[in-house]
């Protein structure tokens, strides 16, 4: 098992190594994964499988769970009020919590939490996606959350795919990567999940569901986000990485009322916004935080600067000190 740096968060117990318990085990609080049958002896059991943990969340991908020791209730007891969005891509398993016990067959998810007692099994050959999140997040998002739980969903070919590729690049996050990149990426897996959760009352047969084109945007955003430096960033770079039209991607960004060149200016000027606030880089030149922010002109740089803040990038760094 592979697990991205990140600091260690004690709401979740994972893959640690035990040779008493012979039915590998992924503990998100009191809600517990594992397979259906012990192992046989001569059979060692091999995990594939990918973890990352950010500020608010933690990704799983994998198939099978490594073993590891069940954490004390009272450690789980204590554990933040988080919720599971745990997707099933291959194979079929069986939940239980909140008093019902559900099928999750394949290319279905359902919500579950992390202070309830509950229980999700599968065989060891069954590939998980598993997405825990902060249930005051969902909430804002998702009225009415408990009524969603231990509610299997279906998930459409396209929306399950632009799930994967974000909790991928979750997943690839460095850990070093600015802390704001990883607050975003957080807030987008959160907006995918309740799309995911809440979209499938209003889909129809005739149509795209919206929802797709929500994910679409959201997948489009997070890669914008993460790619604000690449002076080379465009409709026709965007489009290329989502396998769609450039004029696709046009038509997301005007449907929400804001162009693509709109949004991209409002995005490194905010970058550019936070890298002159950060007291560690009160040293560096003006111009190299413009570049970092994806601007290689300085003076269109400093003009539309001040349009959007009302001072000057020198002066806003003044004012901070």
């Amino acid at each position: 098992m592979t697990s991205g740096p990140g600091p260690e968060t004690p709401d979740s117990l994972i893959a640690a190594a035990s040779e008493n318990l012979p039915t590998p085990q992924l503990q998100f609080g009191r809600l517990t994964f594992n397979v259906e049958s012990p192992l046989p002896t001569d059979s060692p059991f091999s995990a594939d499988t990918a973890l990352h943990r950010l500020p608010g969340a933690i990704v799983f991908i994998g198939t099978g769970f490594p073993a590891n020791d069940r954490m004390p209730d009272a450690a789980t007891a204590s554990s933040p009020d988080d919720v599971v969005f745990a997707v099933v891509l291959k194979g079929r398993a069986r939940a239980s919590q909140h008093g019902r016990e559900e099928i999750i067959e394949q290319d279905h998810a359902v919500l579950m939490t992390t202070r309830d007692a509950g229980w999700h099994t599968s065989s060891c050959e069954t590939q998980h996606l598993i997405v825990q999140i902060d249930r005051a997040a969902l909430s804002i998002k998702v009225p009415n959350l408990g009524a969603w739980l231990m509610r299997p969903v279906l998930l459409e070919a396209q929306t399950l795919r632009l799930l994967m590729a974000h909790c991928q690049e979750a997943i690839d996050l460095d850990g070093s990567a600015p802390t704001h990149l990883q607050h975003h990426v957080v807030a987008d897996l959160c907006s995918l999940i309740a799309l995911l959760t809440i979209g499938c009352e209003n889909r129809s047969e005739t149509s795209p569901p919206s929802s797709t084109r929500m994910l679409r945007l959201q997948a489009i955003k997070a890669a914008i986000e993460a790619g604000l430096g690449n002076h080379d960033l465009s409709a026709e770079t965007l489009a290329a990485a989502q396998k769609i039209s450039p004029d696709y991607v046009r038509k997301l960004f005007r449907e929400h009322g804001l162009s693509l060149s709109e949004y991209l200016l409002e995005r490194r000027l905010a970058l550019a916004h936070a890298l002159l606030l950060d007291p560690l880089r009160a040293d560096e030149r003006i111009g190299k935080i413009a570049d970092e922010a994806g601007f290689n002109d300085l003076s269109y740089f400093n003009r539309t600067f001040r349009r959007r803040y009302a001072t000057s990038p020198s002066d806003l760094r003044r004012s901070a000190t």
